[in-house]
């Protein structure tokens, strides 16, 4: 039989409670119980220990009073003694019943010394009173004998009070016991039901987190562009609906940005041949080809050609972007030596650097590493172009080279004016240009750093922007094995 979900969060949060609860909720009954049991046996056990003392004082009492009445009467042969002496032994009997009702309680139980010594004094009383019979007969006139039983009843009764005591004592080491026993049964218990009650509430924790571990998972990939994984979530049906809108939310961003694609794609290629037409014309002006040209119209003409080739390079940066989103994997890798690559880079922003006074300090780490090598050039041109762009006259860049944790690691640091911490994260995004002003004068096109994190994902590795305490601080992650796929 399978096992079905609730329909909610809610519910299935509920049942947890509800089972996790449980078994405290049992072990707390069960404590209640046997407490108020024991609490009950105690007040018994009080009550009875208090009547069996009073039975046992009485005993005492009126053994006394028997041998005192019994020693007048042998002596003075009054009736009057021995009508008081008959109802001493009636109280007597009395007391040795409550002590025997006492006795064989719920919780006092009498010992075999205990119980034969009433039953001695019964007897003795009893012989006792048949020799004053005897004399009250006239059956016996010389008084001057003795009585048999008088001192042995009185011995007899002397130990009825210890005897008790022992009685108690024993009954008070039982409940005792019974304690200790209850307490390790309800420890037993509580050692028991507690990790039960923690593995439901770790189970039920488990149900109610995974589906939504699953559904931020989902929506970080959303996040992060990545279309091409369906999202699906099991769990409750509210989430299960959660997750089939997030799906469909998936198709319609997948058919966006193939659209997008399309659209960068078709008006990049509708822009380039007009726009290669546009700048030989502007060369044939400025070389002079169809006629002299004065100071107004050379003037014209360079900005002619200057617009012509910005917006030449920026049609190329949407046709290398496009290409970029539509590549799933290397296609043409090969070992690359960075420590040397890196320089021949530098070596391009010669004139650049040179013009603006700008230094570039490097720190090499012999690096080598699988991939292709245009993606690389490009994504390591476009890091070393920002921070130029960014840096002020006179200024330094830095470029750090080594290999950490099987990694190997790229650091570009610049004197610019930093990177704004709630920025970092759209600084990759295509187009996003950040609100402090380049130093140069040719305006980027918001695509080389989007372009760099593409190339950074197809060879399997990241770039990220770090704290720094000057300008902006790039570092790109590469594998030294590529594994060739997208890490989109």
């Amino acid at each position: 039989m399978r096992l079905t979900l609730p329909n909610s969060i809610f519910q299935l949060a509920l049942i947890g409670f509800f089972l996790a609860a449980l078994p405290l909720s049992v072990a707390l009954v069960n404590t209640f119980v046997r407490i108020d049991k024991l609490s009950a046996q105690m007040q018994l056990a009080v009550h009875e220990s208090t009547q069996a003392v009073e039975a046992g004082r009485s005993i005492m009492a009126q053994v006394l009073n028997l041998e005192r009445s019994s020693g007048q009467y042998w002596v003075l042969h009054d009736p009057a003694v021995l009508q008081r002496y008959e109802n001493q032994r009636e109280q007597l009997a009395e007391a040795v019943s409550r002590l025997k009702a006492v006795a064989p309680g719920e919780t006092l139980v009498p010992g075999e010394a205990l119980s034969t010594r009433l039953w001695q004094i019964d007897k003795h009383e009893e012989q006792l009173y048949q020799q004053l019979r005897t004399v009250a007969n006239g059956l016996i006139q010389d008084t001057t004998l003795q009585l048999t039983k008088q001192h042995d009843l009185t011995r007899l009764a002397r130990t009825i009070p210890f005897e008790v005591t022992q009685m108690i004592s024993a009954q008070s080491n039982q409940m005792t016991r019974q304690v200790k026993q209850v307490q390790r049964l309800l420890l037993l218990q509580a050692l028991a039901l507690i990790p039960l009650a923690l593995i439901l509430a770790v189970i039920f924790s488990v149900l109610i987190n995974r589906p939504l571990r699953h559904l931020g998972a989902a929506i970080r990939r959303l996040g992060a562009g990545e279309f091409s994984t369906a999202v699906t979530v099991s769990g409750p049906q509210d989430i299960r609906e959660l997750g089939e809108h997030l799906d469909w939310l998936r198709q319609r961003l997948s058919e966006l940005d193939e659209q997008k694609r399309l659209f960068l794609h078709h008006v990049s290629h509708e822009l380039k041949t007009p726009l290669t037409s546009l700048r030989e014309g502007a060369e044939l002006l400025r070389d002079e080809v169809v006629g002299t040209l004065n100071n107004s119209q050379r003037e014209v003409a360079d900005i002619l050609r200057d617009n012509s080739l910005q917006l030449q390079a920026q049609v190329e940066a949407l046709l290398n972007f496009n290409a970029a989103l539509a590549q799933e994997k290397l296609q043409h890798q090969e070992t690359i030596d960075l420590h040397t690559l890196l320089p021949e880079i530098v070596d391009k922003h010669r004139l650049t650097l040179r013009a603006r006074g700008i230094e570039v300090l490097t720190e090499l780490q012999p690096v080598s590493l699988c991939g292709e090598r245009e993606q690389l050039c490009t994504l390591l041109d476009n890091l070393l172009s920002n921070a130029i762009k960014y840096s002020p006259r006179g200024g330094q860049v830095q470029l750090q080279l080594r290999i950490e944790d099987g990694q190997a690691s790229i650091d570009v640091l610049d004197d610019g004016p930093g990177i704004d911490t709630a920025l970092s994260g759209q600084i990759f995004e295509p187009f996003f240009q950040g609100p402090q002003q380049a130093r140069s004068h040719i305006k980027g096109t918001g695509l080389g750093l989007a372009i760099a994190q593409r190339y950074a994902r197809l060879h399997g590795g990241i770039i990220e922007a770090c704290d720094s305490q000057r300008g902006a601080h790039l570092r790109v992650t590469l594998p030294l094995h590529s594994t060739g796929e997208s890490g989109v």
